[in-house]
């Protein structure tokens, strides 16, 4: 029957559909005739017939000294749903406290380990930059920080810039109106010193590879990144060791 197969798209099994059918038809029956009805052993259909009477769907009483079952609220279906709607508009309602207070919890057992995430070749140093200008942009920073390694050496033996990798980030880095604090560690053959710069076109034509390396500090977070014939790149969430970091910065 149709009906069966509606009854259990509401949750209902076959057989408890099966019950509850023959009581909104036949009225109030004892057990005895339930399990004739369905072909059921009679203890087994007593099992069912509590289910749902705790479920709240039918209801019991004795009637010459015989248990009989019946559907007390022909509307029970519908008022199962409209209590079901307001469980769930009350949980919507609890989800948002309990959630702050899980975060709580999940800052008061803060891991001793940094969290780290690693990015390899092309492709994964582009999703890198996205990630660096999400991070950016969801804590409104107005500066973000880059250490940059760069020698004469490597630049002549090498025709790729630091934009060919990330020319969508510097873009949005400049229309956001968000500086790059960098540092350029520079020389001849070897690094011999550092030079700071606001200037976004100083980073944008940075030469890569060679083993050139940058570190990009956003907030808690470092980025660092290392070209060579297969860029590697690695996220570090520490605020340990951004902080290192941003101090050592200031005393340049």
């Amino acid at each position: 029957m149709q009906i069966i197969e509606l009854l259990q798209e509401l949750g209902f099994s076959k057989k408890h559909a099966e019950v509850f059918i023959i009581l909104y038809k036949y009225g109030a029956r004892p057990a005895s005739f339930i399990a004739k009805m369905i072909g059921e052993e009679r203890t087994n259909t007593y099992k069912i017939l509590q289910t749902l009477v705790r479920e709240g769907f039918i209801a019991e009483n004795i009637k010459w000294n015989v248990k009989h079952f019946f559907v007390a609220n022909k509307e029970i279906l519908r008022s199962k749903i409209e209590e079901e709607k307001k469980n769930i508009e009350k949980q919507e309602l609890l989800l948002p406290k309990i959630e702050q207070s899980l975060a709580e919890f999940d800052k008061q057992n803060i891991s001793p380990i940094p969290k780290m995430r690693f990015f390899e070749g092309n492709d994964w140093i582009l999703s890198l930059f996205k990630d660096i200008l999400l991070e950016t942009k969801e804590k409104k920073y107005s500066t973000i920080k880059c250490i940059s390694s760069n020698t004469l050496e490597s630049l002549s033996i090498n025709n790729r810039n630091l934009e060919s990798y990330a020319w969508d980030f510097f873009l949005e880095l400049e229309k956001n109106k968000i500086k790059i604090e960098t540092y350029l560690w520079t020389g001849v053959l070897t690094l011999e010193q550092m030079i700071k710069s606001y200037e976004m076109i100083d980073i944008k034509t940075l030469s890569v590879g060679n083993n050139s390396l940058n570190f990009f500090i956003v907030g808690e977070i470092i980025y660092l990144i290392i070209f060579k014939q297969i860029p590697f790149g690695i996220k570090i969430e520490s605020s340990e060791f951004s902080d290192l970091m941003h101090f050592m910065l200031r005393k340049i």
